[in-house]
């Protein structure tokens, strides 16, 4: 299995590290969503394993942050939800996360405090919360995809409710859209969202198999994907992400791939995992790898299905266009690295 995954268009995208476990209870532990700070660091929302057996160690919802080269800093937030859904960062730094069983949206500093497992907070670690369960506006059922706009103001998937709804850091409602339906502008279970550098607004349309651009307004702007029998088809898609070129990386769930389009909508490829150890090599090191190292690289036949995504979730882009998707059933997160102009060296190079 090669480690360079997909050559298209002058682009060329490549398997460059992975974060997992550091043991059992520690790290991700059935990631729901990923998010990457202003100041580079990794924020992962895990589902973790709750349990109600007082004399068993559980580990339920949690916050993880990483440096930016793959270092771990640490756990919190642990046991403060019941089912986690989306992650997102402010732009003064605190971490949003959703809870789609218990419908509310929660901030929590972006500094812990870390601790070892299995120590928690029963008092809680959030600043504030703020959701109440129903349907009329500035409620949510089942709340999951989360980003913030270019106001920074929280852009919430209300995915039951099947719309989007904008709120204030605080929780007030400023506007939203989308009604249940197969037509433009609307939606069955939404899931994920993000917005590119132009303020334009992506939705995961869950139950549609596809995604939705609009304006920052919530107007309809064009579908990518669909659930038809082609090369750019999409099954239950559960998040995407936009690169700096306006690439559109969407997380194909039920085909376990992440597809990649133009902006105009043109399939240009899929990734389909293609870890060839995501726990051996260090991080950071392998950020600094040289093109003739890589290449190297791309030459090593591992044949481990291990590599293969499986049940991936969530995406996230950080500012030098490294893709990282996180995978829920094997519990790790894959990075990727996008060269823009790459020639594969020849075999005896």
């Amino acid at each position: 299995m090669a480690q360079y995954t997909l050559t298209r268009a002058g682009r060329t995208w490549h398997f460059v590290a992975g974060i997992a476990n550091d043991s059992v209870m520690v790290g991700v532990r059935y990631p729901s969503s990923i998010a990457i700070a202003p100041d580079g660091h990794i924020f992962v929302l895990s589902r973790g394993m709750p349990t109600e057996n007082p004399d068993a160690l559980g580990d339920g919802g949690k916050i993880g942050k990483w440096h930016l080269d793959g270092t771990r800093i640490g756990d919190y937030a642990r046991n403060e939800f019941t089912w986690t859904a989306g992650i997102a960062v402010a732009a003064d730094g605190d971490v949003y996360c959703a809870d789609e069983h218990d419908n509310f949206i929660a901030a929590f500093p972006p500094n812990g405090p870390f601790r070892p497992f299995p120590e928690f907070n029963p008092d809680g670690e959030f600043k504030f919360k703020w959701g109440e369960p129903g349907s009329a506006h500035g409620q949510l059922n089942s709340p999951s995809g989360l980003v913030f706009d270019q106001h920074d103001d929280l852009l919430v998937v209300d995915s039951r409710n099947n719309r989007v709804q904008k709120f204030t850091k605080e929780g007030v409602r400023l506007s939203g859209w989308g009604a249940r339906g197969v037509g433009e502008g609307e939606f069955d279970r939404p899931w994920g969202i993000c917005v590119d550098k132009d303020g334009f607004v992506y939705v995961a349309d869950w139950g549609n198999h596809r995604v939705q651009k609009f304006t920052p307004d919530g107007e309809y702007v064009m579908t990518f994907g669909s659930h038809l029998d082609s090369g750019g088809d999409l099954k239950h898609p559960s998040d995407v992400a936009v690169d700096s070129d306006d690439d559109v990386y969407v997380i194909d769930w039920g085909n376990k791939r992440v597809q990649i389009y133009e902006p105009d909508g043109e399939i240009i490829g899929a990734l389909h995992g293609n870890a060839t150890d995501p726990y051996d090599r260090n991080v950071k090191d392998a950020f600094t790898l040289t093109d003739d190292a890589r290449k190297a690289d791309a030459r090593i036949d591992s044949g481990a299905l291990i590599g293969r995504f499986d049940r991936p979730i969530g995406i996230a882009i950080d500012g030098e266009d490294r893709i990282y998707v996180a995978e829920t059933r094997r519990c790790r997160i894959q990075i990727y690295g996008k060269d823009k102009a790459f020639v594969e060296a020849p075999p005896d190079a």
